[in-house]
This record gives C-alpha cells, structure tokens and sequence, in this order.
C-alpha cells in the first residue's frame, strides 16, 4: 500500500469516527451544518467515489474457465421395470402377449406371497384362494388372474367397452389396487 492511499485511508478512517461521535453525543464540534457545509461533502463523496470508479477501470479482469457440471447418475426407480413389461404389454404380436403373460405371473405370484405373510395361510391356501378369486372383492383383478374366478357380470363387460385405454391395462390397474388393499389391510 503507497503513502497516499495509507493517508487518505486515515483522513478517512477520521472523518467517519468523527461523524459517528457527533451523531452520538449530538455535538457539531464548531462546525455548522448549513447547507454549503451539507453540499460540499456530498460533493467530496461523489469526486471520491467517481476517483475510485475511474481507478477500477484501468484494472484488467481474470476471468476463470469453468468445466461442465456433472450429469446426475439415475438410479432406477423400484418398480421401473414392471411399468416397462406392463407398457410392452400392449398389442396382439407375440412378444406382446408374452409380456402379458409375464406381467400376469409376476402378479400372480405376488399376490400368492401377500396372502401367506398377511393372511397366514399355506402357500396351498393362497394359490386356491386366487384360484377361484376369493382373494378379492374385485370382480376384474380375480378373473384376471384367474379362468377359474366367476365371470364378470355384463354390466361390467359393457361398461369396459366404453373405456379408454387397454383392457390389459385396465385389468392390471384393478389387481394393482385390489393388491394394495390387501396389503393394507394386513398391516
């Protein structure tokens, strides 16, 4: 730091100790605060800051290159791969009704799991159960799961009909939920 800006650090250092003393004692210490004394120091203020302006333009600017930010790693969301068989379920191709058949085993197999932890029966017990479609009140989610359930009334056959989306779709979103409940209940 040269001499000059050490000095005029000082005078400056000064002048706002000053400042603050006399706010807080409420003393002027002989100065008079007209207006010419009020105008000459904010035009002193505005002739340093437009000093310190003009000294900051001559400095030349670093500028740092930054690297791209990392992409997030996705982790698989539990769950990601069943939606996928189940959206590949859709259509009459035969790698289309293979995921259906996959998609109705694996819901099958898992609803047969949650009758022997919930309901503490046999594994025996559980496969009639869905067998015959006594695992649910749902009329959809137990025939889907099983030919040998009651067949579904025909005001719901008529009624499916009408509705958009699959009937695969439909049928899964029933036993889904029928699955929930069971699992629900359990607990």
């Amino acid at each position: 730091m040269s001499r000059t800006t050490a000095v005029v650090a000082a005078v400056g250092l000064g002048a706002v100790a000053l400042g603050l003393a006399s706010v807080a004692l409420r003393e002027t210490f002989g100065f008079s605060l007209s207006y010419t004394f009020v105008t000459l120091v904010g035009a002193l203020a505005v002739a340093q800051g437009v000093r310190a302006g003009s000294r900051r333009r001559r400095v030349e600017y670093a500028e740092t290159e930054t690297d791209d930010p990392e992409r997030r790693f996705r982790v698989p969301t539990p769950g990601d791969e069943f939606d996928e068989q189940v959206a590949s379920g859709v259509g009459w191709s035969l790698r289309n009704v293979s995921a259906q058949r996959d998609v109705r085993d694996r819901l099958h197999q898992t609803v047969v799991d949650t009758l022997v932890v919930h309901e503490n029966c046999s594994v025996d017990e559980a496969e009639e159960q869905v067998e015959t479609g006594t695992w649910t009140d749902d009329a959809v989610a137990a025939r889907f799961l099983s030919d040998g359930a009651p067949a579904l009334p025909l005001r719901t056959r008529v009624r499916a009909l009408f509705r958009r989306g699959s009937r695969f779709h439909r049928q899964v979103r029933h036993t889904v939920a029928a699955l929930a409940r069971l699992q629900e209940e359990g607990r």
